[in-house]
């Protein structure tokens, strides 16, 4: 599990990804991963079986009160108040928390043989494919899942859920597709992995031209709204608005622990 915990970050997420994928394309295997996105996952929390499910974990007494207390009284002020009866506050300090205490027992619906990334609400699957047995065994693998989101009210978007065959040059029409309940999931050539673009022969020329393009524009944006051309403040703006661009997910950066 990644997100919201010290040193488990989107970097160290794709980190094992690419690793896993890139041994399995040395050996001649591909993998076929889903990308599953949970619909306003934060909001859709069930505060009872959150709650169910703290208690089953050991928290009790006074805690469990403050916590009760904590979801239940959960106001958003716009023109009105607002009283939710479901979810987490995201932008809070314990939200998040409490979150990954929600979906903490998704991954006991797997078998070992499925590598399963979780970053907060976001959901990645794959398993090395060797023959039609594996695919079979991928889509029990959905099957749990999908079952899990009912049973824990966590609705899914089959809309934004994708297929990807890393390692596989193209798509066989006969091969097994792959659903969620009665939605089949839509085969994908990239997709975007927590800001990085995933193709399925794992090149990077595409991601490094996707994020040139965008820091080139932030650039000629800074070139054309800042009226002055203090060499300072020029460098401090590109430092602030282009580098992260640039810089994001890099392995070579801070970011990297050991």
């Amino acid at each position: 599990m990644h997100g919201f915990l010290a040193k488990r970050s989107t970097l160290t997420n794709l980190i094992e990804s690419v690793n896993d994928w890139t041994i399995s394309i040395d050996n001649k295997i591909h993998n076929r991963v889903a990308y599953i996105d949970f619909s306003r996952a934060f909001d859709s929390v069930s505060r009872a079986k959150l709650l169910h499910k703290l208690k089953s974990y050991g928290s009790d007494g006074v805690l469990l009160d403050w916590i009760a207390d904590f979801l239940l009284e959960l106001v958003m002020s716009y023109r009105l108040l607002v009283f939710f009866r479901s979810g987490v506050i995201q932008g809070s300090c314990l939200g998040p928390l409490l979150f990954l205490v929600y979906i903490n027992d998704l991954l006991d619906v797997f078998t070992a043989d499925f590598n399963c990334k979780l970053y907060a609400d976001d959901v990645k699957l794959y398993i090395e494919v060797r023959s039609e047995s594996d695919l079979l065994c991928f889509q029990d693998c959905l099957d749990s899942l999908y079952h899990w989101s009912l049973v824990w009210r966590l609705p899914i978007s089959c809309l934004k859920c994708c297929t990807i065959d890393i390692g596989k040059s193209a798509l066989a029409s006969d091969e097994c597709r792959c659903y969620l309940g009665t939605e089949r999931l839509g085969e994908s050539e990239c997709v975007s992995d927590l800001g990085v673009t995933i193709v399925r022969n794992l090149c990077f020329s595409e991601h490094i031209a996707n994020i040139t393009r965008k820091a080139h524009q932030h650039a000629n944006l800074i070139h054309r709204c800042f009226i002055s051309k203090n060499t300072d403040l020029l460098v401090r703006a590109f430092k602030t608005y282009v580098r992260p661009i640039l810089e994001y997910n890099s392995p070579g950066s801070k970011e990297i622990l050991c």
